[in-house]
Parts: structure tokens; C-alpha cells; sequence
């Protein structure tokens, strides 16, 4: 064995080994070696950030796999935020967010001249949910922000029952606890009551058990869900309010809608291009399309 597979081999084994809340801390102080990184072993990637895309991309890469025997694709959630550290201290092939890159992590990317190169994977939408019990249709982006800082905190300020508004959120690092906050809450605060949870997925099943329930969560994440949460419309103050589907999320009427990415930094290997590939192609697009996400191009199957 190579001193390059020795390398490559103990890289997998550690990534594998981590814990997700340690990644990001061991990312702010991982030194770059020499050149021989996991970003250059050919057949071999490692892929980390966005829990919204985990799934997505765990499917992609099992396809790949099974067209590609050789390649070994090893796919891991904890946030957006610590997959673009991660990417940005070498830690990694791939890295995952549904935000833009913040003007921090672009800035380090400048100083240490990393060459990141960022491209689009998927259209998503920030779906807010309540319980499909709950008759709630609609919001204002205004009335929404006003139940996820306490501001409205009873169904009935709602058109509803006299009960408490149960809230539920994305917990810290994650791109859609991020954009969130950016474009609904304009910087504010949650409510200390909003309970943070890890994945969106979580979010759709707490919010499908409790009949005072709201919360938000990736589009992508709600596509088995049925008739067990309600999808609820939002628009601006006097605007009519717009239900997150392909076509408000191709045409920006949806207010929520964003764009899911891959990140890479420096020399890319020939199979992380490859797979890059794949998941922008035909096929890759149609698994966007059969997983509740839009795919890039429109009339993908």
C-alpha cells in the first residue's frame, strides 16, 4: 500500500469515526498537507454539511456507487456551516450547503488563497408546516415572524382554538435556520420557547404529532408526510399569499425559495468532477425530482 492509500485510508476511517459537533471545531485548526489530501484520491470522496441535503445526496451517491463499483462516497450531514469549514480546511472532497457563503467564510477563503468554486445542485423551498388538523392556510411574512418571536403566541390571535402556539426550529448551523432568520425573523430573535431540532426531518414529525405545532423545514423533507402536516401559504403584508410548488420556486413568487449547493476548494479529483456531473445530469436530476426537491432544469424526469 501507497503512502498516498495510507493516507486515504486513515482519512475515511476518522471521518467515519467523528462526531459531527466535533468536525467543525477540528476544522479551525487542521493544517493542509502537502498536496496528497482525500481531494486527490481518485475513487474516494468524502461529502459533509447540509442536513437538508444529506438525503439528496447520500441517493446520488448510492446511485453513483452502483454505476461506478470503484468509487467509495461516504455522505455526512451537521449543517452547512460545518461543511464549509470543513471544505475550507481540507477536511473533505465535498462540501454541502443551502445558503449562500457568508462574507466570513469568502473572506477566509481569500486570505489563505483557496480557490473555491461553488455550483448549483438543487431548487428547495423553506416550507412552514402546522399540524393537518390545524385549518391554517395562510400567513403574512409579518405574521409569521410575530409567532417565531412570541410576539403571537395563542391560536386564537390566529383565527384558531385558545391555546398556546407551539414553535419549532432548526438548531444552530444550519443554512435553513440561517436564511430563516435572515428573511423572515430580519435579524430577530426566536422565542426561547422554540424548541431546536437537528434535522428536517425531525422538525415534520413533531410538527405531524402535535396539534398546536408550527415549524419550518425543507420542501424536500415533507414528501411523505401526507395529510399529517399542512403546507401553509406566505406572501407579503396585502399580497396574496403563495404555496411553495415548482413552478413559485422557479419564479421566485415564493418568498422562501433558495438554491442547494456543492462546494469545492482547490484541485478537484476526477471522481469528485464525475459526481458533480451526475447529480447536475439527466439522471441525477430526475433522483432531485423523485426526492421532493425541484430539479435544476424544468420538465426533468
Amino acid at each position: 500500500m501507497t503512502a498516498s492509500q495510507d493516507l486515504r485510508t486513515l482519512r475515511r476511517a476518522a471521518f467515519l469515526a467523528l462526531p459531527l459537533l466535533a468536525i467543525a471545531a477540528l476544522a479551525a485548526v487542521y493544517l493542509l498537507d502537502d498536496g496528497r489530501d482525500a481531494a486527490q484520491d481518485s475513487g474516494s470522496l468524502q461529502i459533509l454539511g447540509s442536513e437538508t441535503m444529506r438525503p439528496l445526496v447520500t441517493a446520488c451517491a448510492e446511485a453513483f456507487m452502483a454505476r461506478n463499483p470503484q468509487a467509495d462516497i461516504v455522505v455526512r450531514g451537521g449543517g452547512s456551516g460545518d461543511g464549509v469549514a470543513a471544505l475550507l480546511n481540507g477536511m473533505i472532497d465535498i462540501g454541502m450547503t443551502s445558503r449562500p457563503l457568508s462574507d466570513k467564510e469568502r473572506d477566509f477563503a481569500a486570505t489563505r488563497g483557496i480557490d473555491l468554486a461553488i455550483s448549483d445542485l438543487a431548487i428547495d423551498g423553506i416550507a412552514v408546516i402546522v399540524n393537518g388538523a390545524n385549518p391554517l392556510s395562510a400567513l403574512s411574512l409579518d405574521r409569521l415572524k410575530a409567532v417565531f418571536t412570541g410576539e403571537v403566541a395563542n391560536w386564537r390571535d390566529l383565527g384558531g382554538a385558545d391555546r398556546p402556539v407551539l414553535v419549532f426550529g432548526r438548531a444552530a448551523g444550519s443554512g435553513t435556520a440561517t436564511l430563516f432568520t435572515d428573511r423572515v425573523l430580519g435579524g430577530a430573535a426566536e422565542t426561547p420557547g422554540a424548541q431546536k431540532l437537528a434535522t428536517n426531518e425531525a422538525i415534520v414529525t413533531e410538527v405531524a404529532a402535535r396539534p398546536d405545532a408550527i415549524g419550518y423545514t425543507s420542501l424536500g423533507a415533507v414528501r411523505n408526510a401526507g395529510n399529517r402536516i399542512r403546507l401553509v401559504a406566505l406572501g407579503a403584508a396585502g399580497s396574496a399569499a403563495v404555496a411553495p410548488t415548482p413552478e413559485t420556486l422557479r419564479n421566485g413568487a415564493y418568498p422562501l425559495g433558495r438554491m442547494l449547493f456543492f462546494g469545492v476548494a482547490g484541485a478537484v479529483s476526477s471522481t469528485a468532477r464525475a459526481f458533480i456531473d451526475s447529480c447536475a445530469g439527466q439522471a441525477g436530476q430526475a433522483l432531485i425530482q423523485r426526492a421532493g426537491y425541484v430539479p435544476l432544469q424544468a420538465g426533468s424526469r
